[in-house]
């Protein structure tokens, strides 16, 4: 019996602990929150591109210095004076008054990315080797190379960069052979201020 009375206490108990814990007003859910600041460090970049060659082609026209003098290769003229006795010399002035000086354009050699905090970014264009050797030992000569476009004075950034080009002077007075003329070298420079 005594052991009766321990269970029906102990379940008595039980039971009001049970619905008290039940009965309760529920707690109020705790929340906190805290902003955090997040930074990164940019490093500053320069990135250049270029193309590896440069072929330009020469035309007949480049050559006599005036447009429509030579078609497919030829040309014509008469000489001045237009008639000869039998002994008139025939007028030697060479009709390729372009081969001291041919300019051809290359209108985007170099695209420059950069992130520069001062002042853009400069580029030089320099021929390093002016000399192009052709067949027969024929030679042809970077004269001048001029940058086209203008420096950017801002950073261009590293997503749209910053594309130039340039016109190549050309002096032909010793290409005397047909064919392909190769070994110049222009550097391109970039430099970030």
């Amino acid at each position: 019996m005594k052991n009766n009375i321990l269970a029906i206490i102990v379940a008595t108990g039980t039971a009001v602990v049970g619905s008290s814990l039940f009965l309760a007003p529920a707690q109020a859910q705790l929340q906190v929150d805290q902003e955090v600041k997040v930074e990164i460090k940019v490093p500053e970049v320069l990135y250049l591109r270029t193309f590896d060659t440069v072929s330009l082609d020469i035309t007949g026209d480049d050559l006599a210095g005036t447009q429509g003098v030579i078609t497919n290769g030829v040309g014509k003229d008469k000489s001045d004076p237009a008639i000869t006795t039998g002994a008139t010399a025939i007028n030697q002035s060479t009709p390729f008054t372009g081969v001291s000086s041919v300019t051809k354009q290359v209108t985007e050699l170099y695209a420059v990315w950069s992130n520069n905090p001062d002042n853009g970014v400069n580029v030089t264009l320099t021929p390093t080797t002016s000399t192009l050797t052709g067949p027969n030992s024929a030679t042809a000569t970077i004269a001048t190379v001029t940058k086209v476009g203008t420096d950017p004075t801002t950073a261009p950034g590293l997503v749209t960069p910053y594309v130039g080009g340039a016109d190549i002077e050309f002096n032909l007075s010793n290409a005397s052979a047909v064919g392909t003329y190769t070994g110049g070298i222009i550097k391109v420079e970039a430099v970030a201020p």
